[in-house]
């Protein structure tokens, strides 16, 4: 459906669209600028984007949406296979294609939404213009690095928790990351049970900021896993650095899409 709203706010499209038979429930916000899409982190939906959504659409349009099993992207289709980083990168790229929001894309990934991103970059470099990672799971993460949240067997949080050690893999081998803007936001407070991993955690960001060489690494000091929570306005501020960064040195988009399976 589509909601009129008052001038001086976004404009705000919000649609139920189905993919390879699951729904997709997508919203955009926001008429003008460049796209950014934003994934969210292990069993959250796009609600957890709440306290940036909108301001960044003075700038920019957004791309909010939930993937299978989560938020408004109900009933889940699929509850027999674990979810892996390249069936979400497929689907989210079927997803925007189906909607008519064309490329490129800069996408804003959340924790495991933070691997998914690097996912969807590898393998469709030429339609990726930026990437923000937000204390961002990395394949390169010990085990131990997982939820301590209880999940329920069948899920879809459970599904993408049991798809982690293949998404890895994936990540791994999917090709290079592209030379794009790349922004990452390290938090430095993941509670009592990580406290001893916190050394391994920063130095996991500082790997991640070095995927590209315009990529970066911002110091969340204080924050908690929800970077986007605990400081919406260095997350919105990053994105629209990120912004004027690639709009300075635009990414050429008229090259064959290199999909890499």
């Amino acid at each position: 459906m589509l909601t009129l709203v008052a001038p001086s706010v976004a404009a705000n499209h919000d649609a139920i669209l189905t993919v390879d038979g699951q729904n997709f429930h997508i919203e955009t916000l926001g008429a003008s600028g460049p796209t950014i899409v934003f994934e969210a982190g292990l069993g959250n939906d796009s609600s957890t984007w709440k306290s940036v959504a909108r301001p960044v659409t003075q700038f920019a349009q957004v791309v909010l949406y939930d993937r299978a099993g989560l938020g408004q992207s109900l009933p889940m289709m699929n509850k027999d296979s674990p979810v892996t980083a390249d069936q979400v990168a497929i689907k989210l790229r079927k997803l925007l294609t189906t909607a008519d929001i064309r490329p490129p894309y800069m996408l804003v990934g959340h924790s495991l939404g933070g691997l998914y991103v690097q996912m969807f970059a590898r393998k469709y470099p030429n339609e990726v213009s930026g990437v923000a990672l937000l204390d961002s799971a990395s394949p390169e993460a010990p085990k131990e690095l997982k939820t301590r949240a209880r999940l329920k067997r069948g899920s879809a949080a459970y599904l993408e928790e049991e798809g982690v050690a293949e998404s890895n893999r994936q990540v791994e081998n999917a090709g290079p990351f592209p030379d794009i803007p790349l922004t990452v936001i390290a938090a430095t407070d993941h509670g009592p049970f990580f406290k001893k991993w916190e050394s391994t955690l920063m130095r996991l960001q500082q790997q991640l900021a070095s995927l590209s060489p315009r990529g970066n690494l911002i110091v969340a000091q204080g924050s908690g896993h929800y970077v986007q929570s605990d400081r919406p306005g260095m997350v919105i501020d990053a994105i629209g650095r990120m912004v004027q960064a690639a709009e300075a040195n635009p990414v050429d988009h008229t090259a064959p899409v290199l999909q890499r399976r």
